[in-house]
């Protein structure tokens, strides 16, 4: 366990907040939840569309779930939202007596599928301080991603709004090369969401 004021309480606050939902839908539905999965697709739609509508939520979960049916990317939620190509670390590099398992590899910066993931910056949730005071806007916000990560993991909402999208961009913030290439196939808050037909 972590010790109050540190910045793996803010992590573990986060992470039983996503248990709780997840274990509540898991009694009320009688459908057992990977809590592991659960975690990957809720982070992917937090750091990706925390500030987008319940619609634009969903939007994100159902191309992480687009990715996971196309035989193109990983069978795994975690899989997809990990997916890129890595680096092995300097500091098991070096030794090459070192068994495979033993072995640290890394998301090469800026390359992988999801930004968040590999952008260089810590991956945190800030859903309390670190004195355990709650900040609201994220706590709801992480909430809502979880809620949207279990409903949609589990076919509750089934209508994909993005049309079967695999891919999506924030024209505000990207341009991407394959923008132009690709079908659009919707358009929800800051996010255009496209598919390679």
């Amino acid at each position: 366990m972590a010790t109050v004021g540190t910045l793996e309480t803010v992590m573990e606050t986060a992470r039983a907040v996503m248990a709780s939902l997840a274990i509540s839908y898991e009694v009320d539905s009688g459908i057992k939840q990977d809590l592991n999965e659960v975690y990957c697709m809720a982070k992917n739609v937090y750091f990706e569309a925390r500030h987008e509508s319940t619609l634009g939520k969903i939007g994100v979960a159902h191309v992480t779930m687009n990715r996971v049916d196309d035989k193109r990317w990983p069978s795994t939620v975690c899989n997809v939202v990990m997916d890129g190509p890595i680096r092995e670390s300097w500091k098991t590099k070096k030794d090459p007596t070192l068994p495979k398992n033993k072995r640290k590899y890394y998301p090469i910066k800026n390359r992988c599928q999801f930004s968040w993931y590999c952008d260089g910056h810590r991956d945190m949730i800030w859903v309390t301080y670190k004195n355990g005071d709650v900040i609201e806007q994220n706590m709801t916000a992480w909430r809502d991603s979880v809620t949207v990560a279990i409903l949609v993991m589990n076919d509750v909402w089934a209508v994909d709004p993005t049309e079967g999208a695999t891919f999506y961009y924030n024209p505000h913030i990207a341009n991407p090369g394959w923008a132009g290439k690709y079908r659009e196939t919707a358009v929800i808050g800051n996010h255009r969401f496209m598919i390679c037909d």
